[in-house]
């Protein structure tokens, strides 16, 4: 008898962890970093232009604008110590900032903010070693 009960306790907690473990769509900080590397990556596919016309400032600010959404995602559900929103805060600036260099179309504060957010994420990934998943 005492065999059953813990078979069936032992069944009713893997379930429970299963159920619990499942996002319900949720993206992970890993997915919202997955996403803002895919922009990042295509800002600097461009950031060593020496001319930019039209669509190319666009796509700048359309990879800023998914970065800016996903930041504040990140920060809404991830934020977990001072030093992480400080981080957060950061990326969100640049990216704010590239944001608006693309819409006024000045190729060099793109370069710099382009080189501040590279900064900004890269101490993020330093401290929390995001690709380990370690994330807060």
């Amino acid at each position: 008898m005492r065999l059953k009960k813990c078979i069936f306790a032992g069944t009713f907690t893997l379930f429970i962890a299963a159920i619990s473990s499942v996002s319900y769509g949720q993206a992970s900080q890993g997915d919202l970093c997955k996403k803002m590397w895919d922009s990042f990556q295509g800002m600097r596919a461009m950031t060593g232009l020496s001319a930019a016309d039209d669509s190319q400032f666009g796509k700048f600010s359309e990879y800023s604008k998914t970065i800016i959404s996903e930041t504040k995602t990140s920060s809404e559900k991830f934020a977990a110590d001072k030093n992480y929103k400080v981080l957060n805060g950061e990326v969100l600036y640049h990216s704010t900032a590239l944001d608006k260099a693309a819409t006024d179309k000045d190729l060099e504060e793109i370069q710099v903010q382009f080189r501040r957010l590279t900064i900004a994420c890269r101490n993020c990934h330093k401290i929390y070693k995001s690709e380990l998943k370690l994330v807060p």
